[in-house]
């Protein structure tokens, strides 16, 4: 009887990893990623325990979160948070086990490419004030609105896992950002806040917000297809 040594680049059972996708340097790569947005993320919470609630000039909400449990608690409702922590998780447990066949796996780890890629370009382009900023402020928004949306996608490009990404992982990827939209939108009028400007819905009217919904969603949909592509490229050059 043949015996087949147990081998973590590939298995019959799913897409193999190629390469030198779960190697140790592969594996190291991905904890740094998880540290680079664990500490984003460690900012973000000290920040909600130390300040209060910034409300952009001009909007018309005006309910916010005191400095404290409630603002510590309510940072996972700003986009930016939610993508690090998703890129956090998914990067810890790739350098883990990278070989992994689940597909609400795969597509929480496309959902979390594609979301700090479209943070990092949402905030940059449309978000971004004038302020300059120092001390813990710089430190959060240099990682998480800089670093981490460049390092997340050349850290995927560089070590994959490869074959992940099918029509079907790009369509359950969704349901991380539609989610947020649904869950941003329905407590929005409750607590009389949403969490960027671009939201504004007493502001703006539904009509306008969808304008700002419909262009992200769309982003997103085709950063996805991008990611699709490239990995069928990238899975065809990668050697076995």
């Amino acid at each position: 009887m043949n015996h087949r040594p147990a081998d973590d680049h590939g298995s019959s059972s799913g897409p193999s990893l190629g390469g030198w996708t779960g190697s140790t340097t592969a594996r190291c790569l991905h904890a740094v990623v998880a540290l680079v947005c664990a500490a984003g993320l460690v900012t973000s919470l000290h920040l909600g325990w130390t300040t209060d609630t910034d409300l952009p000039l001009g909007v018309g909400y005006h309910g916010g979160f005191t400095a404290g449990w409630e603002h510590t608690l309510n940072q996972p409702a700003y986009f930016t948070v939610l993508s690090g922590l998703l890129a956090c998780l998914t990067s810890a447990m790739l350098a883990l086990r990278p070989h992994r066949t689940s597909e609400i796996f795969r597509a929480a780890r496309l959902c979390a490419v594609v979301c700090v890629i479209i943070t990092g370009m949402v905030f940059n382009l449309l978000l971004r004030g004038p302020d300059v900023l120092t001390g813990v402020r710089w430190i959060n928004d240099t990682v998480l609105h800089l670093i981490v949306p460049v390092l997340v996608p050349a850290v995927w490009m560089l070590v994959g896992p490869r074959g992940w990404v099918t029509g079907r992982v790009v369509a359950l990827s969704l349901v991380v950002p539609v989610g947020w939209l649904g869950v941003t939108l329905a407590r929005g009028p409750r607590i009389d806040w949403y969490p960027y400007d671009i939201l504004d819905v007493p502001g703006m009217g539904y009509a306008g917000v969808g304008v700002y919904i419909g262009s992200i969603l769309a982003g997103y949909l085709a950063v996805a297809c991008l990611l699709w592509g490239l990995d069928a490229l990238l899975t065809r050059l990668t050697p076995e």
